[in-house]
């Protein structure tokens, strides 16, 4: 396996990686591919340096794509999306891309009660803190 930064190239494989992985529970999503290609693009063109692929002899397994910006305790990393092909799960190529960032601290959402959620108890990552998620709809 080996892990390298995405390029703008990528994307469209690794879209449809992404389209699959969200299509299975718990998630149960339907993206349009389109969709996928932009959502996933934005997030690259936002920090690049933060974007990853793993490959697998010349085929896309799985990708990283965050950010990273200051902190008050020194750089802080947001993992947007992490996924990786049904195939190749289990096999530590989710890990080795959390492993592609080297640069302290990150958060990350992730589904309760899915294996994404107990992946990044295994590698870590605790539920508990100073923050909780909120979200909404924006009223006028």
């Amino acid at each position: 396996m080996q892990i390298r930064n995405c390029a703008i190239e990528d994307i469209e494989q690794v879209a449809v990686i992404f389209c699959e992985a969200y299509a299975a529970p718990p998630y149960n999503e339907t993206w349009e591919l389109a969709n996928a290609h932009a959502y996933l693009q934005r997030f690259f063109e936002i920090d690049p340096a933060n974007c990853f692929i793993a490959e697998e002899n010349g085929e896309v397994t799985g990708a990283l794509f965050s950010f990273s910006y200051p902190w008050h305790s020194g750089r802080l990393t947001c993992i947007q999306e992490l996924f990786v092909s049904e195939a190749c799960r289990k096999q530590g190529v989710a890990r080795a891309l959390i492993q592609s960032l080297k640069n302290g601290g990150a958060w990350l959402v992730a589904h309760k009660g899915s294996g994404a959620a107990d992946f990044y108890q295994g590698m870590g990552f605790r539920t508990d803190g100073p923050y909780e998620f909120h979200y909404g709809a924006i009223t006028s």
